[in-house]
């Protein structure tokens, strides 16, 4: 949660811890996240290096010039979108598809009282995660398309989550948790 205000001296903290985790827990799920976000990142350090002013990279250019800041940037951002897509890797590794998705059912929870259809939120992503895992996998674009388009046979009637039982642990890993987030954002 922290990753988007860290230094650059947490950021390589965290990307050491990470990359150790990663390494640990085996690097195939991260690799794939990484890989269909690849364009997403490469897109981002491009935007900024056209979009932010600053020294032009290519001093006898003038008009459409990246520039030193904006790749340094696009860099920055790229890296810590890249931290938190193999933060994700992680717990998605770590855990079940329903114990993450009550996870962040009960993390959504306060936002009912706003009027979020939490429970329509977490239904829908459950919905959209378990029609991408039976998908047929295609090779062409064409069959991909009409793949995506097509509904598939079998829907399932009922969905259930366990929400599992709030305890003083939990509390205390929040408290711990809002400290040490607190201390490493100041």
């Amino acid at each position: 949660m922290a990753i988007p205000w860290l230094s650059i001296q947490a950021l390589l903290a965290a990307s050491v811890g990470i990359a150790v985790m990663v390494w640990a827990s085996g690097a195939a799920g991260c690799w794939r996240l990484v890989r269909r976000t690849r364009v997403l990142l490469i897109a981002l350090i491009v935007l900024y290096a056209f979009a932010t002013p600053g020294v032009p990279l290519i001093a006898g250019w003038m008009q459409w010039n990246p520039t030193v800041e904006g790749i340094r940037a696009g860099g920055l951002q790229a890296w810590r979108l890249l931290l938190m897509i193999s933060a994700l890797a992680l717990l998605l590794a770590r855990m079940q598809r329903e114990q993450w998705l009550a996870g962040l059912y009960i993390l959504l929870l306060p936002l009912k009282f706003l009027g979020v259809p939490v429970a329509r939120i977490a239904v829908r992503l459950w919905l959209t995660l378990h029609y991408v895992e039976t998908a047929p996998k295609a090779d062409s674009l064409s069959a991909r398309w009409e793949s995506a388009l097509t509904l598939p046979d079998e829907m399932p009637a009922s969905i259930a989550l366990e929400v599992p039982v709030f305890t003083r642990w939990d509390a205390g890993f929040i408290l711990g948790f809002g400290v040490l987030l607190a201390l490493v954002l100041w």
